[in-house]
């Protein structure tokens, strides 16, 4: 690091949102809880001299591959005045932390069961197993299924969750797995190291993870029906005859139906920008009523998304225990649209994997990352730390086996593929300027000084920046692939709401109205999916709680014990849990009214009313502890490309530019800052 700055490290304070988080029962070192109250703050403390602009340029410019790729951590590095100078403040720096099986460690609350655990002594190296053999499993488009491919999925489904809740396999446990790794159930666990919570998204673990998940989920399910070929099928929301939730998923008497969905939307067709309504004193968004030029948006949007130029703008940045999270252009994009879109389970990370369009909606995820590596050609993350990143994962054989980032970059070598279209419409649908924008000739305007942030986002209240752009950008009239100009947002967001703003460049205010996707000056768009509604056992959903096990989504009508209830289908459920009472390996008993002592001294009932140890009454359906653990704001990156953006508008040579934030959604949005870089 250059000698003309330093890092200056202090706590801070971290607000808390509404959304509770179950205690954790395992740690070494501080809590997590005493962690997460007091947050690093790392700014760069700058000296006077000569050439400051020029130095600091140099600063920004220093290998940010090893400093600002890696935003994904939990306690996140931030300004300690939670407004960092537009450009001339250093970045969070990254702490960054391997991530193995070996270091990860399922955390069981009150609310929780640890979904598969394994014994580490009988984990399979997945590199010993035999390469795939016969033809590949063909991944389909779900709107273009045939009636007995419909079938033989829903049979799958079926016979998934007809699976004993304690096999590994089943429904129960697969999304199970979902919720462990994404709703901050798992925590890194290292020697010497306090324990840092870990969720798979928020970084460029995302997309592997993903991966990893549902290949082996899609083995299970072509065991289960006896069909080695079996392929999941695909969302294809990248395809306007795809735009809208496929109609296998519609039938009410079907497995693969979830009433708990956005039922307004089911039948209408995909908004993958999630456009706003009409806002007071400006235009009509430009698409209202017009779905032909709705769609036309969604592929302008998967342009954006699928063109950044570099791997780390694509798939995010490093995890880390310390730095702010650094979201890719593939999570945050149509793969966010298509959560929120569907609604209900879908639109909770913590209850996403309970809909079994999940799987599909991931499976196009999985696609595009496959494309992004094939079709345009572009390269996967270099770093080794990314490569070696494992997990275990239950095959279909009921063996835990141990696979790396490594072993899933081609997925021709893990025996699938995908069925394409002849031609990907949305990559020619490159954004063009506005025509019918009014551009006053005035004198560029001053830049926002730090003193304006953070700045609090509320619908319907756009906010105006003002950011320098980097001086070695000016001087050639713009950026390169290799080393693009980027829109760097520091946010924090509440983990319990879905967030969502527009960002759009040099469109003079009153006119926002009529610049969308198809417009240059759209430069995108940040979606934050939730963790977790805050209010979300409402009886519409099972659970995965130990003493809270509401319902389950099934196909079959089944109750438990004494407790017989209605499913999401409306019918009522008769297996009980009585003739299976048992005591389990943590040394529980289960009966028909589930009322039992476990390992931790608590009495629980039928009622599921109780006193725990740490003398909490918990009682009815949704009995969360008044000291549960809360969950902590996130502190996020977003960054938008900017290279082809500044030539589209000949603003190349301008030293600012101008940025309106259109916020959407979310009521706790923070923007700590706004600035310009080269990757």
């Amino acid at each position: 690091m250059s000698s003309a700055s330093s890092f200056v490290c202090s706590p801070i304070a971290s607000a808390s949102s509404g959304c509770l988080l179950p205690p954790s029962k395992h740690g070494t070192g501080p809590s997590i809880g005493k962690l997460q109250g007091r947050r690093l703050s790392c700014r760069a403390a700058a000296t006077s001299g000569s050439g400051g602009d020029e130095n600091q340029q140099v600063r920004r410019n220093i290998d940010r591959r090893d400093v600002l790729f890696g935003l994904s951590g939990f306690a996140a590095v931030t300004s300690t005045k939670l407004g960092l100078a537009l450009a001339a403040d250093a970045e969070p720096v990254c702490a960054s932390v391997p991530i193995t099986a070996e270091v990860l460690k399922c955390s069981l609350t009150d609310d929780f069961d640890c979904p598969a655990e394994y014994d580490a002594t009988q984990v399979i190296d997945f590199k010993s197993l035999p390469l795939p053999s016969g033809p590949p499993r063909v991944r389909r488009p779900a709107h273009e299924l045939d009636d007995a491919y419909v079938k033989k999925f829903e049979e799958a489904i079926r016979r998934m969750k007809e699976l004993d809740e304690d096999d590994p396999r089943s429904y129960y446990n697969q999304s199970g797995i979902h919720e462990a790794y994404c709703d901050q159930h798992y925590n890194v666990v290292s020697s010497g190291s306090p324990d840092v919570m870990f969720d798979v998204h928020f970084s460029s673990i995302f997309a592997p993870w993903h991966r990893m998940y549902i290949y082996f989920f899609e083995r299970i399910l072509g065991d289960l029906i006896g069909d080695p070929t079996f392929g999941l099928p695909y969302w294809n929301w990248d395809s306007p005859e795809g735009m809208m939730l496929p109609s296998i998923f519609l039938n009410e008497s079907s497995p693969l139906y979830n009433a708990n969905r956005n039922q307004q939307r089911l039948r209408s067709f995909m908004d993958l920008n999630l456009g706003p309504a009409k806002q007071p004193n400006l235009p009509e968004p430009e698409c209202t009523g017009d779905a032909l030029c709705l769609l036309e948006n969604n592929l302008y949007s998967m342009y954006r998304q699928m063109t950044v130029d570099t791997p780390e703008e694509f798939l995010g940045g490093k995890f880390c225990s310390f730095g702010t999270k650094y979201t890719g252009s593939l999570e945050n994009g149509a793969h966010t649209a298509a959560h929120i879109w569907a609604g209900g389970d879908m639109g909770s990370l913590k209850t996403a994997a309970r809909d079994p369009v999940f799987y599909c909606n991931h499976s196009n995820v999985d696609r595009m990352w496959h494309l992004w590596t094939t079709t345009l050609g572009r390269d996967n993350l270099p770093y080794q730390e990314w490569l070696d990143t494992s997990f275990v994962f239950y095959d279909e054989m009921r063996r835990p086996v141990r696979i790396s980032v490594q072993d899933v970059l081609d997925n021709g070598k893990l025996g699938y593929t995908y069925q394409e279209k002849r031609n990907l419409e949305w990559l020619q649908k490159r954004p063009m300027p506005s025509t019918v924008i009014n551009r006053p000739v005035s004198t560029q305007k001053p830049v926002t000084p730090a003193s304006s942030f953070p700045i609090t986002l509320n619908k319907g209240q756009n906010q105006y920046v003002t950011v320098a752009r980097p001086q070695n950008a000016q001087a050639a009239g713009g950026s390169s692939r290799k080393a693009p100009e980027v829109l760097v947002f520091d946010l924090t967001v509440d983990p319990c709401q879905f967030a969502k703003f527009d960002v759009l460049l040099n469109v003079p205010r009153g006119q926002e109205g009529i610049v969308g996707p198809k417009n240059s000056e759209y430069a995108g768009s940040f979606m934050y999916v939730p963790h977790s509604s805050g209010d979300d056992d409402d009886g519409s959903r099972f659970s995965r709680g130990r003493g809270r096990r509401d319902r389950r989504d099934d196909d079959r009508g089944r109750g438990r014990g004494d407790r017989g209830r209605d499913d999401d289908r409306g019918r009522r459920s008769d297996r009980g849990r009585g003739d299976r009472g048992r005591d389990d390996d943590r040394g529980r008993g289960r009966g028909g009214d589930r009322g039992r002592d476990d390992d931790r001294g608590r009495g629980r009932g039928g009622d599921r009313g109780r006193d725990d140890d740490r003398g909490r009454g918990r009682g009815g359906d949704r009995g969360r502890g008044d000291r549960g653990r809360m969950m902590e704001n996130q502190d996020v990156s977003y960054r938008l490309n900017l290279r082809e953006i500044i030539a589209d508008l000949n603003c190349g040579r301008d030293t600012t530019l101008d940025i309106t934030i259109v916020p959407i959604a979310g009521e706790k949005t923070l923007v700590k800052s706004v600035r310009v870089d080269i990757l």
